[in-house]
């Protein structure tokens, strides 16, 4: 007799031997029991939880010459015929591959004809398979079929299954099997094969399942074929382990070793994926009913070392690089892919985070280490040494000038004969020699006393850094700004003028006042630069002629206010100042006279 796999050779064959769904067992036998079976059955669930195991049996049950209390004796011919795949009562279709119209058509063209049994039942595996078309066919008979008809229908994805076909059915989710069940199941079927295992193999078998029990019994098919487990099984734990500790070189040695012993990539994320699943669950507080005990600490201790979002990171890029593995052509690639992406991530965060402090303390110091070719750093650099720092503070009232110290007593009148000659003038002393009679010195000419840390006035942190002028701007506006612009931007502003600095406002007028509304559009290229050069927000104002002139002769009026000068030039005529402006405007323009002096 040829072997027959576990799976097939214990399938169950009453309700009491269904494992793990105790709510779909006690509603389909009290139905029977009670004579209220529906026409209709939607069963969903992962695989292996015992979807079409239930529906043969319920089968069993409706034609079954000996029920008790809804149990299907299991004996009779009928069962017997059910058991056997012979019975004409029970119709098994694959919607996978009858999921034309013409297969439905043909079903329920044929569901019509009475069996031999008491009630005729359809299965249809993986429903949510159907064509559109062929869902829409199966719905009048679904809705009212003969009396004689059940329908149960089985899938693994009922999102899939049109919720028109779904509200005309009773439907029952089956789940997972857990550990606790899952594992005497196993230790009752390698026993009634003959091949009793001990509890090593039991734990690795229910692992390997992960609460299906078709995969669990494989699973012991393959441990009894090799005469035990296998001693180079590659696990996920060392995997797990390194991305736990965010080590990328131990995470890529593990996938090395896991594919060098046959390990499909695929296979390799899918059961870290679940793994990590299970951490991110324990750590929450939930216990996974399909885990024993001993995975379950050992997921809570994993759980610790990596962090919530470590974890959920991880799941995100596993789930990523599954997603992209059916259409990858190296799965192994698309795997250590991920995985580099999400360990080098975290790397180049913490090294972002450690510089920031540096780079803070260096842009205090004046970016000293600016590089020779130039850059944000030596853009600073080079606008703090055009320009004197601007003091911060108001003007401090100049200190009061100390008492003047009392005259000395007039000494005793000389007689003629011994008198010296007379001392010259006051005024007529070098400064050295400026000193009291008493012989004092002077006092010295006062220093401008320097604000020590505890006297430091305040300084306003919205007031633009010294090196942020209209000098300093100037500057470096050539090389260092213009130059970093598009083409077409470079173009606008390469001859711009620096009119004004306020704060964070940058005004300046371009040298045509056509190019005015283009140049605003662009403004904030420009402002892009500035900022990173100056590493603050800037906003630059692109002015119009008649600003910019205000702005000019605001700048020039004050200058002459400040101004000294023993003989004050006669002011510009109105003619000449216009001309002026125009060969501002145009750089390299020839101011020309006729014989008579006119412009």
């Amino acid at each position: 007799m040829p072997h027959q796999s576990l799976y097939r050779r214990f399938r169950p064959q009453r309700f009491a031997e269904v494992v793990g769904q105790p709510h779909l067992v006690r509603a389909l036998r009290n139905a029977v029991r009670d004579d209220r079976v529906g026409h209709a059955y939607l069963l969903s669930g992962p695989r292996g939880t015992g979807k079409t195991s239930t529906a043969r049996i319920l089968a069993k049950a409706l034609n079954c010459e000996s029920l008790d209390d809804g149990e299907p004796c299991d004996a009779c011919d009928s069962c017997t015929a059910v058991t056997a795949g012979t019975s004409l009562d029970l119709i098994e279709l694959d919607a996978a591959s009858n999921n034309s119209v013409n297969h439905i058509r043909d079903m329920t063209e044929k569901a019509a004809l009475v069996s031999s049994g008491r009630r005729k039942v359809y299965l249809l595996d993986e429903v949510h398979m159907l064509s559109a078309a062929a869902s829409n066919a199966l719905l009048k008979t679904l809705e009212e079929p003969p009396p004689h008809v059940v329908f149960i229908l089985a899938t693994t994805d009922p999102n899939k299954v049109l919720p028109t076909i779904r509200s005309r059915t009773q439907q029952f989710e089956l789940s997972l099997v857990g550990a606790d069940e899952m594992a005497p199941h196993v230790r009752a079927i390698a026993d009634a094969a003959g091949a009793p295992v001990d509890d090593a193999v039991v734990d690795y078998v229910t692992e390997r399942g992960a609460g299906s029990v078709r995969d669990a019994l494989s699973a012991l098919d393959t441990v009894l074929a090799a005469g035990g487990i296998p001693d180079d099984r590659t696990d996920v734990n060392a995997l797990v382990q390194a991305l736990a500790q965010a080590d990328l070189a131990s995470t890529l040695i593990a996938v090395a070793a896991a594919t060098a012993a046959g390990v499909d990539a695929r296979d390799l994320a899918e059961r870290t994926a679940r793994r990590l699943r299970d951490m991110f669950l324990v750590g929450a507080g939930v216990e996974p009913a399909e885990l024993p005990q001993a995975d379950i600490t050992s997921a809570r201790e994993l759980s610790d070392a990596m962090g919530r979002r470590a974890n959920v990171r991880a799941l995100e890029a596993l789930g990523s690089a599954l997603a992209q593995m059916p259409q990858s052509a190296d799965r192994r690639l698309t795997l250590e892919t991920a995985l580099v992406g999400l360990l080098a991530d975290d790397a180049v965060g913490a090294g972002a985070s450690s510089r920031a402090a540096p780079a803070s303390e260096a842009r205090g110091r004046g970016e000293r280490t600016a590089s020779a070719g130039g850059g944000p750093a030596a853009a600073r650099a080079a606008m703090a040494a055009t320009t004197a720092p601007p003091s911060l503070e108001p003007p401090r009232p100049a200190p009061a000038p100390p008492a003047p110290a009392p005259p000395p007593p007039a000494p005793a009148p000389p007689s003629p004969s011994s008198a010296p000659a007379a001392p010259p003038a006051p005024s007529s002393l070098p400064a050295p020699q400026q000193a009291s009679e008493s012989g004092k010195p002077a006092a010295a000419p006062e220093a401008t006393p320097q604000a020590t840390p505890d006297t430091a006035p305040a300084v306003d942190s919205d007031a633009p850094p010294a090196q942020f002028s209209v000098e300093g701007l100037r500057a470096i506006w050539s090389e260092q700004v213009a130059a970093r612009l598009k083409p077409h931007a470079q173009g606008l502003f390469i001859e711009a003028v620096i009119v004004s600095v306020e704060r964070n406002v940058v005004s300046l007028r371009v040298p045509h006042q056509a190019l005015v509304e283009r140049a605003r559009k662009r403004s904030n290229e420009v402002s892009a630069v500035l900022g990173d050069l100056l590493d603050r927000s800037i906003r630059v104002d692109v002015l119009d002629s008649s600003a910019a002139d205000a702005a000019d002769a605001g700048d020039a009026g004050d200058a002459g206010e400040t101004a000294a000068s023993p003989e004050p030039s006669a002011p510009a005529t109105s003619h000449e100042a216009k001309v002026q402006r125009i060969v501002e405007r145009f750089p390299g323009s020839v101011v020309v006279r006729d014989d008579e002096g006119t412009t």
